[in-house]
């Protein structure tokens, strides 16, 4: 990989947050005690420390009610949060009321544990014609929908991603739409050559287009599944191989974020 390569690592999802949202929780199990949180998400902040690996975690702003010491231990550990909504809406689809409403709220939740989260990353992948005015005037830095190329709008930062450096869009089956209309096949990937794929996938990303910018998202629930947490680890390990290696910069959101608005 090129001198100049950067690698955005993200995190989205914690808790029970999206299942609230589709009406898909257990009511068998209570609230703040979703596996995401309590075994997920310790042995994945353990791994990033192992590798001396810092990233954006965007997360639901509910965790800010529901998990509130996961939400502060991500960011004692040192990583950057950012907003994923309240829980998980699709965002694109909001209208101007809700949407506004939602990002206060969040934004408040965040706020009320005195923990700074300046991202966000719209559920979905889409944002509203509206929503970068709403960040910015709510003194947000930067934002993550899906999309080809970092800019800068008005001030904001904009580092978009690509659904094919998603674990969740090769893992889950109900991205077979999302799977097809991207012209990939509707079945799942199996995990226990995921990491491998999405290593060869950043590979040739920076190929076609040497000192770029590439984002990986990948979910702490979907680590649930040992053999997907096995693929995650040596995925991470590579990362930081490839940092070690002098090739590749592997960054949370907002170091690239501040380069990019001049403030760094």
């Amino acid at each position: 990989m090129g001198t100049r390569d950067v690698l955005v690592l993200t995190f989205d999802n914690l808790g029970e947050a999206s299942a609230l949202e589709r009406g898909a929780s257990d009511p068998g199990v209570p609230l703040g005690r979703d596996p995401s949180v309590t075994r997920a998400l310790p042995r994945l902040l353990d791994e990033l420390d192992r590798h001396d690996l810092r990233a954006t975690f965007f997360v639901e702003a509910i965790n800010c009610e529901l998990n509130p010491e996961a939400v502060r231990a991500i960011a004692e550990r040192g990583h950057e949060l950012g907003v994923h909504g309240w829980s998980h809406e699709p965002w694109a689809e909001l209208d101007a009321g809700a949407e506004r409403d939602l990002l206060d709220r969040s934004t408040a939740a965040f706020a009320a544990l005195s923990l700074h989260a300046p991202a966000f990353r719209p559920p979905g992948g889409g944002l509203t014609g509206r929503t970068e005015g709403l960040l910015r005037a709510r003194g947000y830095t930067w934002c993550s929908p899906e999309g080809d190329l970092p800019a800068v709008h008005d001030g904001l930062a904009v580092i978009p991603f690509t659904w094919e450096l998603v674990d969740a869009f090769h893992l889950m089956e109900r991205f077979a739409p999302l799977r097809r209309r991207h012209g990939a096949p509707a079945a799942p990937v199996d995990p226990s050559v995921l990491s491998e794929s999405l290593e060869r996938r950043l590979v040739d990303g920076v190929r076609r287009a040497p000192g770029g910018v590439q984002t990986l998202i990948l979910h702490p629930f979907l680590m649930l599944d040992e053999v997907w947490w096995e693929g995650a680890r040596r995925l991470l390990a590579t990362a930081a191989r490839w940092r070690a290696d002098g090739g590749v910069e592997v960054l949370p959101g907002g170091e690239l974020a501040a380069r990019l608005r001049g403030v760094a």
